[in-house]
């Protein structure tokens, strides 16, 4: 089925036109024949049903005789000779037509216009052809009861054998084989006339059909420009995207389709050089936004970052310096503290100078007191030794004073010893109150000094405090600022991001459009074409590190970072 479609499909036009002219006049011939036949049959089947007529006729008139003849009128041989006698002189067709019967046996019983065949057999009689047609007759009236018999009969007037069609109906009663015959000889000539005066009419159509299709093609060519399958093949390639031009040489009519189809694809030709040239100029350029919005988005990122690091610093500087500022004002509060108790230090001193010197006064009274004592027992001892001497000049009535004696003795001996211990311990007491005396002085003088140092201390503290709150202030309004440039830092990378996506989606349809515009062919450019402009090739932007100011009054853990 597809090979002659194809085989179609790369016929020229003319040879199409050709193809539809034959097969136009072809049919027409096709349906001439078909009709003339048709009439012929038409007519052949007209002449059947009147042979058939005439037999029925015949056949009625015989039936009419029988039943007269069973009603009693006369008899069956009297009827069947006056009903043969009456169907024997039916004619018709200017008296060419006739019948006749034969019965059973094949033998003739009745014939209208050769009477001497009455009586005889036609079992063996047969047409030019060999064609036994009575036993055929005679086979079809038995089988149906009636029947049409084709055969070769030579027609009275004409050389050689015609056809003949007979129809026969078999009229039982009398076993009669009743026929009626005609020729076909008027039906063939109206046939052959009629078909010659179709085909003349047929080839006269054709020639105005040829007439009218061999102009159009004509015309069809002009407006076409040339042949259609050059045009569908040009415009196969166009819709290909192949705009290659393979017919320079070829000048079509003006205004044909040709014409427009090259104008189109000269046209689209220029099109999509143009459309070819800016996609790959739109590619490097979004490739270069591209790799500027990546490298931007990059280093915003990495500020960022940075910019967050500083923020937590200024934060943890913050609390330092607020820490220190809160440090510095206990520190003067402590400051004020300790002057006063170094204050009330040297007045304790003073007081334990004066208490010093006085007790220095109190331990030589004391020492004045116990050399007393000391020489009280130092006599008491010698009264006592006397005293025991006296006792022992007087005997035993001394005896118990003599005991006495002994003991004041031992007494006074112990408070000697007494007083040289306690002399011993005011003696010492009366160094170390000296020595404490001296330190007392020197503490108090220390004291003194410490007190101005403390309320230069104080001074300065409170000077610190001061100036860390005011760092605070400061600190805090730059944590601040920092924090808004890390919130626009960060707007900011979301926005490169944003832009770097939309570059990349920029990148990705040109690089689409560019594809798809690679679905055209051109032809190959010459090497002195322009060729797109392509932006230089990108050099990454050197790092821009910020300037570190030139006296930084603090320093906190981590220093500043850089941002």
């Amino acid at each position: 089925m597809n090979s002659p479609l194809k085989m179609l499909g790369r016929m020229s036009l003319a040879a199409r036109v050709w193809l539809v002219i034959v097969i136009v006049v072809a049919g027409l011939l096709t349906l001439t024949v078909m009709s003339a036949v048709a009439s012929r049959r038409l007519q052949m089947e007209a002449r059947e049903r009147s042979l058939g007529d005439q037999v029925a006729s015949a056949t009625a008139v015989m039936q009419s005789f029988a039943d007269r003849a069973n009603a009693g009128e006369f008899s069956q041989d009297e009827a069947k000779k006056r009903a043969l006698a009456v169907v024997s002189a039916m004619r018709w067709n200017d008296g060419a037509g006739y019948v006749y019967a034969f019965d059973s046996s094949l033998v003739m019983r009745m014939h209208a216009v050769m009477p001497k065949r009455v009586g005889k057999s036609i079992h063996d009689e047969a047409d030019s052809t060999g064609k036994f047609m009575y036993r055929d007759m005679l086979a079809a009236d038995q089988r149906d009861g009636h029947g049409l018999t084709e055969y070769m009969w030579p027609m009275p007037g004409s050389k050689g054998d015609t056809l003949k069609i007979t129809y026969t109906s078999w009229f039982k009663p009398w076993d009669l084989h009743v026929a009626a015959g005609a020729y076909f000889v008027d039906i063939d000539a109206e046939f052959q006339h009629m078909l010659i005066g179709s085909l003349l009419r047929a080839l006269l159509v054709a020639l105005l059909v040829i007439g009218v299709v061999w102009e159009s093609m004509r015309s069809i060519r002009l407006s076409i420009g040339g042949e259609p399958a050059h045009a569908l093949a040009m415009a196969g390639r166009i819709a290909s995207g192949d705009l290659r031009g393979d017919d320079a040489q070829y000048v079509p009519p003006s205004g044909s389709l040709m014409d427009a189809l090259l104008r189109m694809r000269g046209k689209l030709t220029d099109i999509v050089s143009k459309v070819q040239e800016g996609a790959q100029a739109v590619t490097s350029a979004a490739q270069e936004i591209s790799h500027g919005n990546d490298d931007l988005s990059q280093r915003t990122q990495e500020q960022a970052s940075s910019l967050e690091e500083t923020a937590s610093s200024m934060e943890e500087m913050t609390a330092t310096v607020k820490q220190s500022a809160d440090h510095a004002s206990q520190a003067s509060q402590l400051a004020v503290a300790m002057r006063a108790q170094a204050e009330r230090g040297g007045d304790v001193a003073a007081r334990a100078s004066t208490a010093m010197k006085a007790i220095q006064q109190a331990s030589a009274q004391i020492s004045d007191i116990v050399s007393l004592i000391d020489e009280i027992a130092f006599q008491t001892n010698l009264l006592a030794l006397n005293a025991a001497v006296e006792a022992a000049h007087a005997g035993e009535q001394g005896h118990g004073f003599a005991v006495v004696a002994g003991e004041v003795r031992h007494l006074a001996q112990r408070s000697a010893r007494a007083a040289k211990d306690i002399k011993a311990l005011i003696n010492d007491s009366v160094e170390k109150v000296q020595a404490g005396s001296v330190l007392v002085d020197e503490s108090g003088q220390a004291l003194v000094g410490i007190i101005g140092s403390v309320k230069k201390v104080s001074d300065i503290m409170n000077e610190l405090a001061a100036a860390g709150q005011e760092q605070s202030a400061g600190i805090d309004q730059v944590n601040r600022a920092v924090t808004q440039m890390d919130e626009v830092t960060q707007q900011n990378a979301a926005l490169v991001e944003e832009a770097a996506a939309a570059a990349h989606a920029m990148q990705e349809q040109a690089s689409l459009l560019h594809a798809q515009m690679g679905y055209f062919r051109l032809e190959a450019a010459p090497e002195n074409k322009p060729q797109p402009a392509r932006s230089a090739a990108r050099k990454p932007a050197p790092s821009q590190r910020p300037q570190q100011p030139a006296a930084r009054p603090l320093a906190v853990a981590g220093e500043w970072s850089e941002f």
